[in-house]
């Protein structure tokens, strides 16, 4: 909020609230690997097209389109990491997962 972005916290708080949503429902762990590489791949994709619409109507096309890269690889990376990180922390002694 210091460094001047606080205008995009009611954006952000809607579109990462929609993607933690879509994957926190439909990707549990006893889902198929499949399955949850899908909704977390559903997921990233709902941030790039949040961020895409927002920077669109905030800075213009031009802009928006060369944002994309950056929002596709943190997309990528939220892919990659959150089930290495999920996998590990469910191996910690003492941690509850969540089960549906």
């Amino acid at each position: 909020i210091l460094g001047g972005y606080a205008h995009w916290a009611p954006f952000t708080l809607v579109i990462k609230g929609i993607e933690g949503l879509l994957v926190g429902l439909f990707a549990s762990s006893e889902k198929p690997w499949g399955v949850r590489t899908f909704f977390c791949l559903l997921g990233g994709l709902e941030m790039v097209g949040g961020y895409f619409l927002v920077e669109t109507f905030l800075y213009g096309r031009g802009a928006a389109l060369a944002e994309l890269p950056g929002n596709f690889l943190q997309a990528i990376a939220g892919v990659v990491i959150a089930p290495l990180f999920t996998y590990l922390v469910s191996r910690v002694e003492g941690v509850i997962t969540h089960r549906t």
